[in-house]
C-alpha cells in the first residue's frame, strides 16, 4: 500500500470523525453557534491547553496566533464544516492520487 494510499485514508477517517463529532454535539443539544474554541473549552480544556502549548513551543508562536485563534473564534458549525471539506478534500486528492492507471501502449 502506498505511502499516498495510507495518508489520504487518514485523512478520510479524519473528516468522517470530525463529521460524527458535529453530528454528536448537535443531537446533544450543544449550542453550535458559540466559538468553536468555547466549545472545545467546555468539552476538555486540558486538551485545548495542551495543544497550545504543544504548538508555541515546538512549532511557532505565530502559527497559534495566526492559524489556530481565528479558527478558533468561528462560530462551531463553521468550524466544523471547514474541518469535514477540507480533510475530505485533502484525502479524497491524495486517494485519486495513488490510484494506478494502467499505461497504454501501442500493439500492432
Amino acid at each position: 500500500m502506498g505511502v499516498l494510499r495510507v495518508i489520504g485514508n487518514v485523512f478520510v477517517v479524519l473528516a468522517v470523525a470530525a463529521l460524527g463529532a458535529g453530528v454528536w454535539l448537535w443531537l446533544s443539544g450543544g449550542d453550535l453557534a458559540q466559538p468553536a474554541g468555547q466549545i472545545w473549552y467546555d468539552l476538555d480544556k486540558a486538551s485545548l491547553n495542551l495543544i497550545q502549548a504543544v504548538i508555541q513551543r515546538y512549532v511557532h508562536p505565530a502559527v497559534w496566533d495566526s492559524v489556530f485563534v481565528p479558527w478558533l473564534l468561528l462560530p462551531g458549525w463553521r468550524a466544523i464544516a471547514i474541518l469535514v471539506i477540507g480533510c475530505g478534500a485533502i484525502g479524497g486528492l491524495l486517494l485519486f492520487a495513488a490510484t494506478r492507471r494502467p499505461r497504454r501502449t501501442f500493439r500492432r
